[in-house]
């Protein structure tokens, strides 16, 4: 021991000495501090054991919410006859057979694009051009440029429609093995791509539909398109339709109209049959599309041509280049070709000509040239057409091609869609987009995917193929049990595993005076005798006395708990209701009309072990709080007796000290005194 700074202590005495004060400080410390270490391991101990109830109470309570749900008692499950589809049921629809016949799945578009390439590196145009397609009540137009390879491309289709519309690069095979493929991420008929042209109708009329001819002989209603000789070619539309028909109705009628038209036209029978020009209805039957895909000019003529639903008539057709600035002003040098005509840009301009000035005598030079056409757009930059689709620029010497950039204008080919349809994209459709078409029950139903969850509320199906005639799946719903039976498994295993510790904790042995660490605590020593006061629970109702014995459940005499799985599914199966109330609870009317509900067993249950350990004002949290408290009030008593204890004994050995020092003076004193008598004594001998 080390206290104060005295190192000699004893040494005058032989008596005072640090083994003194030791034993004088083990005395105190036993009095006071051992006292206090002994409750502080007790209340260590009690925490531990406290965790232990209210974790094993935690146990107990899931499978007793669970049985206190009412989702509980309402759940379901299904099985499904065949291989047509899948399903899953949720809580509380009808138990019932539900009879589905698939005729057709909702797929996406698949198209080919193009020619083959031996890699995906190869390059897949040498001119600049534009790739047009509508899908999804959008218009899209891709550019290309000369260079880019065959992946760029798809990339560029992609990235174009944020990924509505894939471009993949499929290898299929062959010497050329890989072609462009575009297709749609999702399914159903709206998701289909047309390429090139369209015109689309929205029709609202729902007034009778007569088409024919007028009173001049003219046709009321007639589609003007580019036949398979590249002429464009009037084709008359005949049709008779009654007030009575719906939009879907009139539509399918005018597409059936068209259809036959073109067909009985030789100038269009072989691009009906080849897809070149496609007629369909879309949104349900809501709209009608009518779409070329190389690109041609389409036009719906005649007096009744908007009684059809078709605001816009005819197609736009897309400027083949815009340039990318307003020209220059003042005097331009060089000479430019286009299409191998030349412009001789110092003989059209000259000095203090406005940017407007030269604009406007180039465009007139343009359009004096053979196939060419140029114009001047809203904000003044020129625009330029060729009748062939096609379009060369070049400098044609050094002072041209500096010129160029104060065209706007760039050397190169450029290439309309409709003149690169025949190479670049020539398309395929190899699967078109549709909606998957079934009935439920007998009802007709269409739905753009195969994950159908909003025909009944609850019953969520996938379709997966079709039916054959007359044999359709059957989803069979009926009642779920498992959860219940599952939940009472748990409830009994927990209960059994509860038990045995509060047993433990609260056990008091008269012969041998052992307690356990709980003995005198009320509110955990009455934990059992709470839970079975619920367990013994009873009520009488018409079909007799409905108790936890009743559906499998008892307790021996050393209070296990067991549970019979036979008796419970036999109880559960001859009254699911009578179940529901005596677990759940029910609800009834009291003599004033008001809602009254009473509680079943296991809100009972549910309701104990809340109070128990749900929320600040649970018991067991306001022991476990008390705890708490009496923790830190035992660690500061401890630290207070042990400054006290510090202090007494610094003093003490200070005092010793002292004391020693004044013995050990005396001893000096005293042995002197001795020295001389010792030396008196013998003289005198």
């Amino acid at each position: 021991m080390a206290i104060g700074s005295l190192s000699s202590l004893g040494l005058g005495s032989k008596v005072l000495n640090y083994d003194v004060i030791d034993k004088l400080k083990d005395a105190d410390e036993k009095a006071l501090i051992a006292p206090l270490d002994k409750k502080m391991e007790q209340n260590v101990e009690k925490q531990k054991a406290l965790v232990e109830i209210k974790t094993l109470l935690s146990s107990l309570k899931g499978p007793v919410k669970t049985l206190s749900d009412y989702s509980t008692y309402i759940s379901r499950k299904s099985n499904v006859t065949g291989d047509a589809l899948s399903a899953s049921v949720g809580a509380g629809v009808p138990i019932q057979d539900i009879k589905v016949d698939v005729q057709n799945l909702a797929q996406g578009d698949i198209n080919e694009l193009g020619a083959k390439f031996s890699s995906r590196d190869d390059i897949f145009s040498q001119v600049d051009t534009t790739l047009k397609f509508y899908t999804q009540n959008k218009d899209y137009a891709v550019d290309i440029k000369a260079g880019m390879t065959l992946g760029d491309v798809a990339q560029s289709i992609t990235d174009a429609t944020n990924g509505e519309v894939m471009g993949i690069v499929m290898k299929t095979g062959g010497n050329d093995p890989y072609q462009l493929m575009v297709n749609t991420k999702n399914t159903g008929e709206d998701n289909r791509v047309y390429f090139g042209s369209h015109l689309q109708s929205t029709l609202t009329n729902k007034n009778a539909l007569s088409l024919g001819v007028d009173g001049s002989g003219k046709s009321e209603v007639s589609l003007n398109l580019k036949g398979a000789d590249g002429n464009m070619h009037e084709v008359p539309i005949m049709l008779e339709l009654p007030e009575s028909a719906s939009i879907k109705q009139k539509n399918t009628a005018i597409q059936k109209a068209i259809e036959q038209a073109l067909e009985n036209d030789p100038n269009f029978k072989d691009l009906i049959a080849n897809g070149d020009i496609s007629i369909d209805t879309l949104h349900g039957g809501e709209s009608l599309i009518i779409n070329d895909r190389r690109g041609g000019n389409i036009e719906i003529k005649g007096s009744k041509a908007k009684e059809l639903g078709f605001l816009q008539t005819t197609t736009q057709e897309s400027d083949l280049l815009k340039s990318s600035r307003t020209i220059k002003e003042g005097k331009l040098e060089g000479v430019i070709s286009l299409n191998g005509q030349k412009l001789d840009l110092k003989a059209l301009t000259k000095e203090g000509n406005t940017s407007e000035e030269n604009t406007d005598a180039i465009i007139q030079a343009i359009n004096a040239k053979e196939g060419l056409s140029a114009f001047k757009n809203a904000e003044g930059k020129l625009v330029i057409n060729s009748k062939t689709g096609m379009l060369t620029i070049k400098g044609e010497d050094a002072l041209g091609k500096n010129s160029l950039k104060d065209l706007g204008l760039n050397a190169g080919i450029m290439q309309s869609y409709e003149a690169s349809q025949n190479t670049l994209f020539m398309s395929k459709n190899l699967q078109k987009a549709s909606d998957s078409e079934f009935t439920y029950n007998g009802v007709s139903i269409t739905r753009p995917t195969n994950e159908v969850n909003d025909v009944i509320s609850g019953v969520n199906i996938t379709l997966e193929q079709t039916t054959e005639p007359n044999k359709p799946a059957i989803i069979s719903v009926s009642r779920d049990n498992q959860a219940i039976i599952d939940s009472l498994k748990e409830f009994v295993k927990a209960y059994n595993e509860l038990i045995p510790k509060l047993d433990e904790d609260t056990r008091y042995d008269a012969d041998t005076k052992i307690a356990g660490i709980f003995n005198g605590v009320g509110d955990i020593r009455a934990i059992r005798s709470s839970l079975n006061n619920v367990f013994s629970y009873s009520v009488h109702t018409d079909n007799g006395v409905e108790s936890l014995m009743k559906y499998g459940l008892s307790l021996d005499d050393k209070g296990v708990m067991s549970l019979d799985e036979a008796k419970l599914s036999s109880a559960l199966n001859s009254n699911p209701k009578a179940t529901q109330d005596f677990f759940y609870g029910s609800d009834s009317k009291d003599m004033g009309g008001r809602e009254i509900h009473q509680e079943g067993i296991f809100s009972k249950f549910n309701q104990v072990i809340a109070n128990l350990i749900d929320g600040g004002n649970a018991k067991l949290k306001i022991y476990e709080d008390s705890l708490d408290r009496d923790a830190k009030s035992l660690t500061k008593d401890k630290e207070n007796a042990q400054e006290l204890l510090k202090t007494r004994y610094n003093i003490m050995a200070e005092r010793f000290a002292a004391y020693d020092s004044q013995i050990s003076k005396a001893n000096q004193k005293f042995n002197s005194v001795q020295m001389m008598i010792d030396q008196a004594a013998a003289k005198k001998n």
